[in-house]
C-alpha cells in the first residue's frame, strides 16, 4: 500500500516521458535565450546626456562633466567609453569607482593604464575607489597613479572651471567598506560659499552626510539594478532607492547616479550600460 503512490508516479512519468523531455528542453532553451538576451543588453553601451540647472552648483556656470563608473574589468566597453568621452570633449572627467570585479583576476593592466591616460589627456580626470576596488586596492591605485589620475580618497581639491569659477571637488572612501571619512574632507554645513561637487561610489552614503556641505553628489554602484521596466523605463534596484538618473533631495541638493559600464554576471535587461554626460547650463 505504501508503494502505490510512488508506483503510480513512476508509471505516469514513464507514460509521459516524451512530454517531459520536450518540456525540459523547452525550459533549457528559454533559459539560454534569456541569458543571451541579457549578455546582448550588457554590451549595448550608450552615451547619455543629462541637463542640470547650474543652480544645483550655486550658479557655477556652464560646465560639461563626463561621468563613468563600474567598469568591472570590461576592457572592451571601457575602451568604447573612452572613445565616447574623447568625442564629447568635456571640461571635467570623473570616475566613480569599481574598476575591477572582486571575483576575477586583474592582470595585464596596460589597457586600463592606456585608457585612463587618454582620459587625462582629454580633460582633468579624478577618481574614487568602489567597494570591489578594495579587494585589489594596490593594483587599482597603481593603475591610476601610473596614468596620472588624481585619486580622491577622503580628499578635497579646489578646481578652477574653464570660466574661472572655483569648485571644491571631494571624493569619499567607499561607504560599504567603512572607509568614508567626511569629517576630513567635507566642510560642515554652511561653512563655505564655494560650490561642492561630491563623488561617492554608493548613493546610499548620502544619508550619513546631512550635516556636511555638498551641493551635487555623483555616484555609481547600482548598475541601474541591471534591470529596467520596458514599459515605464524605470530601473529596478533592490539595494538603492536611487538606481539611476537625476534625483533631488528634500533639502534641494541633487544626486546623479550613473548606470555604469560593466555588469555583474555580464547581463543586463532593458538597462543599458552608459557613459553619462552632465551639462550644467547657466541661464
Amino acid at each position: 500500500m505504501k508503494h502505490r503512490p510512488i508506483h503510480r508516479i513512476c508509471k505516469h512519468i514513464k507514460h509521459n516521458k516524451r512530454r517531459y523531455i520536450i518540456l525540459v528542453l523547452c525550459v533549457l532553451f528559454l533559459m539560454w535565450c534569456v541569458k543571451k538576451f541579457g549578455e546582448w543588453g550588457a554590451g549595448q553601451l550608450e552615451c547619455t546626456h543629462t541637463e542640470i540647472d547650474a543652480a544645483a552648483l550655486r550658479e557655477i556656470g556652464t560646465l560639461k562633466i563626463a561621468l563613468i563608473s563600474d567598469v568591472h574589468n570590461n576592457r572592451e566597453l571601457f575602451e568604447k567609453a573612452v572613445a565616447m568621452i574623447q568625442a564629447e570633449k568635456p571640461d571635467l572627467i570623473l570616475f566613480a569607482g569599481d574598476l575591477v570585479y572582486a571575483e576575477r583576476r586583474f592582470m595585464r593592466t596596460r589597457w586600463a593604464v592606456d585608457g585612463f591616460r587618454k582620459l587625462q589627456n582629454t580633460a582633468p580626470t579624478f577618481a574614487i575607489l568602489g567597494n570591489h576596488d578594495y579587494e585589489k586596492q594596490e593594483q587599482v591605485e597603481r593603475v591610476l597613479q601610473t596614468a596620472g589620475i588624481t585619486l580622491l580618497r577622503n580628499k578635497a581639491v579646489e578646481w578652477t572651471t574653464p570660466n574661472g569659477k572655483k569648485l571644491l571637488l571631494v571624493g569619499l572612501g567607499d561607504h560599504n567598506e567603512g572607509d568614508e571619512a567626511p569629517g576630513t574632507c567635507l566642510p560642515p554645513k554652511g561653512a563655505t560659499e564655494t560650490p561642492v561637487l561630491l563623488l561617492s561610489h554608493d548613493p546610499e552614503s548620502r544619508h550619513l552626510l546631512q550635516d556636511y556641505e555638498w551641493d551635487l553628489m555623483l555616484s555609481g554602484h547600482t548598475h541601474g539594478g541591471q534591470l529596467g521596466n520596458p514599459f515605464t523605463g524605470n530601473y529596478i534596484s533592490f539595494r538603492s532607492s536611487m538606481p539611476g538618473g537625476l534625483f533631488k533631495e528634500d533639502d534641494g541638493r541633487h544626486v546623479f547616479v550613473t548606470r555604469g559600464i560593466g555588469s555583474i554576471m555580464d547581463m543586463r535587461f532593458f538597462c543599458r550600460p552608459e557613459v553619462s554626460i552632465l551639462l550644467l547650463r547657466a541661464d
